[in-house]
């Protein structure tokens, strides 16, 4: 165990080992705060990396089998319209979609790539902080093989999201705050701030956790962290990259703040109300879950994880926001590999009863088998869907057991309905549809039909521009008819065409009627803004 000699220590036991200083030394009232934790293991890259080569193996043999998701096209959408912010996320993931959109337009897997190696490295993160948690071989391995198997880690290889950058970013810098405390380097603090700024264009979650580590260490310590000059620079990086996005949230009136009332309503409606929020961070974590609770119970417990409590506070807000606050459970998977790392070291460093050992294993090795066959057998083949989705809380499921389907029906309808127009009338025409999916889906799966430029006033899409005040015809696409929620704009609107498979889904194939409409009211440049909505338009109940 090292001790900064540039402060004042006295003599005495921390974390159960005695210290001695020749001479003695000054009593100071921070002076737990001096005593730098021990030098940790190597790190056990050899089986470490067959879990990460293993796992990613596995995510890899499936990233083209799901459909397109609907918000995977939105961010392909969003990458040709690139701004400084969006409504409903920050500019990174939009950026990703662009670049995979340029090399190989249409390809699913280099869309979802970005997505799958913040998988990876998040287990990898967790076997790194089981090491600063002073966990051996056996520790970092047991770490990382939990967060692999979770359904978290499942999810967030699947397809391109905001969520899936976010938890590996989150993980990376509670992960840099950990070392800092051995090795006191400024210079972690920095690059942390630097990937809280990367986080922050993601999801706007990162200043949360910035400032729940602050809370943490000044009630825990080590509160020299808050007077370094790495903590300092680090977060005026952070504010300094938020203020171009700030800038375009102010200009657009906020929605990434209104957002916040829409996702919980959403949520709530997914998981069937604030009760079943519990059950949902169970389904998150899965059977190895478990190890998260110990390592809940080890981070107040443990002697050795004594100097990183302050990451308490952000843990214990997160997990208040998703089951209290009926946010996304998905929030609180940065702190997963945290978890797990404290409850590896804390499970490794104490003599178990056989039966406990042989239970432990158990239920890793079938949390193991149940993320492989998810893997492997998933998404389902079309035929096996024998339901019709006719509410909110089974879209979840049916996503993730089949896939997103019905684009090129809703696409079809639509050319077909393009082309029943003269096209003379063709070169005032435009197309708005009533939600983002729709539009995502035939600015970018229906590029090559020569269709109508694509306008839609819902979410991010809303802020995309809209149609021409020249523009003489509409073709609307929705689940309600125009006049109810486009009358300031439409008249005359007549049903053209209708996409509506009982088992589609719902608002992309199934009850969607497309019209034909006049804009002989407001100009459209005048009404737009008020024509904005957030809140998604799917037709369940």
């Amino acid at each position: 165990m090292a001790i900064r000699r540039s402060d004042s220590v006295k003599e005495g036991v921390f974390n159960g080992v005695e210290i001695r200083l020749p001479g003695g030394g000054a009593v100071v009232p921070e002076a737990v705060e001096t005593i730098a934790v021990e030098t940790p293991a190597r790190f056990a890259w050899r089986p470490v990396g067959v879990v990460a080569v293993v796992a990613g193996g596995l995510f890899l043999s499936r990233l083209g089998r799901y459909e397109f998701g609907g918000d995977e096209l939105y961010f392909i959408a969003a990458g040709r319209q690139l701004a400084l912010g969006y409504a409903d996320q920050g500019p990174v993931v939009p950026l990703l979609a662009a670049v995979a959109d340029v090399l190989a337009p249409g390809s699913r897997e280099l869309l979802r790539l970005p997505a799958l190696l913040a998988t990876v490295a998040s287990i990898l993160l967790a076997a790194a902080i089981a090491r600063e948690f002073g966990g051996g071989a056996r520790a970092q391995t047991i770490a990382a093989i939990c967060y692999a198997c979770t359904p978290a880690a499942v999810m967030q290889a699947a397809m391109a999201s905001t969520y899936a950058l976010d938890a590996a970013l989150t993980a990376g810098i509670s992960w840099l705050f950990i070392r800092w405390v051995r090795t006191r380097a400024d210079w972690l603090l920095v690059l942390a701030g630097l990937v809280a700024a990367v986080d922050f264009q993601v999801k706007w979650l990162a200043p949360m956790v910035w400032a729940g580590l602050a809370v943490g260490i000044a009630m825990f310590g080590p509160r020299a962290l808050l007077r370094s000059r790495g903590w300092w620079f680090g977060s005026a990086v952070l504010v300094v990259t938020a203020v171009p996005t700030l800038v375009w949230q102010q200009r657009n009136g906020w929605p990434q703040v209104a957002m916040g009332a829409v996702v919980r309503a959403e949520q709530l409606a997914t998981s069937g109300g604030l009760v079943a929020m519990p059950w949902q961070v169970v389904m998150v974590t899965g059977p190895v879950g478990a190890l998260a609770l110990v390592g809940i119970w080890a981070g107040l417990r443990a002697q050795r994880l004594r100097p990183y409590r302050f990451l308490i506070p952000i843990v214990v807000v997160g997990l208040g926001a998703v089951v209290v606050g009926g946010l996304r459970p998905y929030f609180v998977v940065g702190a997963l590999p945290g978890l797990f790392a404290a409850g590896a070291v804390f499970v490794v460093d104490r003599p178990w009863r056989p039966v406990l050992v042989r239970g432990g294993a158990v239920l890793t090795a079938c949390s193991a088998l149940l993320a492989a066959a998810f893997v492997l057998v998933l998404p389902l083949p079309g035929h096996r869907l024998q339901t019709p989705t006719d509410r909110y809380d089974q879209i979840d499921t049916r996503s993730k057991l089949f896939g997103p389907t019905g684009w090129s029906a809703l696409i079809d309808g639509v050319t077909t309905a393009t082309h029943q127009i003269p096209a003379a009338e063709r070169t005032r025409l435009a197309i708005v549809t009533e939600n983002y999916w729709q539009a995502a889906a035939l600015a970018t799966l229906g590029r090559d039909r020569a269709l109508p430029p694509v306008f839609s006033p819902h979410r991010g899409y809303g802020y995309f521009g809209a149609p021409d005040d020249d523009t003489t015809a509409i073709l609307y696409v929705g689940l309600t008819v125009p006049h109810q929620t486009m009358s300031e704009v439409l008249t005359h609107c007549t049903p053209v065409h209708r996409v509506d498979d009982r088992l589609g889904y719902p608002g992309v194939n199934r009850n969607i009627t497309i019209w034909r409409c006049a804009t002989t009211r407001q100009p459209w440049s005048t009404a737009w803004p008020g024509l904005r909505t957030l809140p998604l338009v799917d037709g369940t109940t």
